[in-house]
């Protein structure tokens, strides 16, 4: 072999040596990456601890809640039955006043006098209507002098009877206990029959008004008990008194009134107050505000603990929120409630529920 031929050989030679040791370096790789994806299986993760209590459901009793504002149980306006001179004002506004005492005093001028002479005429008709009764008895009169004696005789009286009530209404007396809440006349005013004398109000018993839902008009009656609820917190108890048999056809409600006591005038009309029905008791459990949360879809609900320690979102009604805690509707009778962790935690999730004592108004 000459230079030439013994150079490629050793060439060839080289490259095959590099080429096989390629081929066994890769196959080390590749052994080593196979190792590496059978990797150990992966620890499970701890479960979340979240803290719970057992809450038992009670019987609760349901109010309606509605809103409402407080009424006169009676308006009524004074008005002049004479006409005259307003004479003497005897009941300021703002002042109470009782059944049948004098408001007001209208001038008499001469209602009396013409009262006596209408008196003294029916004294008059009375002995020739006597005269010509007797005389028909004894056939010495006619059938037309003792008809227009009893006329006139009738006529009399009526005019005496005109003329007592004319007197009686000078003086203008309140229809029943209340307060004058306005006066329209003042001493001199001169008085037309029917002219406004001023406004009388009842407040004692009070009215209060609202509006109730088709849904709940059927739960109330009259006679039911109620209450009221005025801004500063304070209650007065009463019972309804009137619920509208046909509903306001913009809002398609009834309205309801509900009469509370009201001595001394305490409360005035016109305010603000929450009306009170009992609607039935329902089985609830009391929770604290805390502990409820709002789904994905923004319904209400308290997460709950089952019994494979699984997180599970039930939807709750409210039925009372007051300073002693929540009542809601819609849990089971006995629940697990979530009450710390609650909003790190998802429907489905497993946890390790660790348990806490319960308030004393809930044990």
């Amino acid at each position: 072999m000459n230079k030439a031929q013994i150079t490629a050989l050793v060439i060839l030679l080289a490259g095959v040596a590099w080429i096989g040791s390629g081929v066994i370096s890769g196959q080390g790789a590749n052994t080593s990456n196979a190792n590496a994806d059978n990797t150990a299986p992966l620890k499970e993760a701890p479960a979340v601890a979240v803290r719970v209590q057992n809450s038992a459901a009670r019987a609760f009793q349901s109010d309606i809640t509605l809103q409402g504002r407080t009424a006169a149980s009676r308006i009524v306006d004074l008005r002049a039955e004479v006409s005259g001179r307003a004479e003497d004002i005897l009941v300021f506004e703002g002042q109470p006043v009782e059944a049948g005492q004098p408001v007001l005093q209208i001038a008499i001028n001469d209602r009396a006098a013409r009262l006596d002479q209408a008196r003294a005429s029916l004294e008059q008709r009375s002995i020739q209507v006597e005269a010509a009764r007797q005389l028909a008895k004894e056939s010495f009169g006619t059938r037309v002098r003792k008809a227009e004696a009893e006329a006139q005789f009738q006529q009399a009286r009526a005019d005496v009877v005109r003329f007592e009530i004319d007197l009686a209404n000078t003086l203008v007396k309140a229809p029943f206990d209340g307060v004058l809440d306005t006066r329209t006349v003042d001493v001199g005013t001169v008085l037309n029959i029917g002219d406004k004398l001023g406004t009388i109000v009842d407040l004692d018993p009070l009215k209060v008004t609202g509006q109730i839902s088709e849904r709940n008009v059927g739960d109330v009656s009259i006679g039911m008990p109620g209450s009221m609820v005025m801004s500063d917190g304070s209650q007065v108890t009463g019972e309804v008194s009137y619920v509208a048999s046909v509903s306001d056809p913009n809002t398609r409600t009834f309205k309801i009134e509900l009469l509370v006591p009201n001595a001394n005038s305490d409360i005035l009309a016109g305010l603000a107050a929450q009306l009170r029905l009992p609607a039935g008791k329902r089985m609830a459990h009391s929770v604290s505000p805390s502990v409820l949360t709002l789904a994905d879809d923004g319904v209400i609900g308290i997460k709950v603990v089952d019994e494979n320690n699984t997180i599970r979102f039930w939807p709750v009604e409210i039925l009372d929120d007051g300073a002693e805690g929540t009542w809601v509707a819609g849990l089971p009778d006995k629940a697990t409630i979530v009450v710390v962790g609650q909003d790190y935690v998802a429907a489905g999730q497993k946890v390790e529920p660790v348990f806490v004592a319960l308030a004393a108004d809930q044990s």
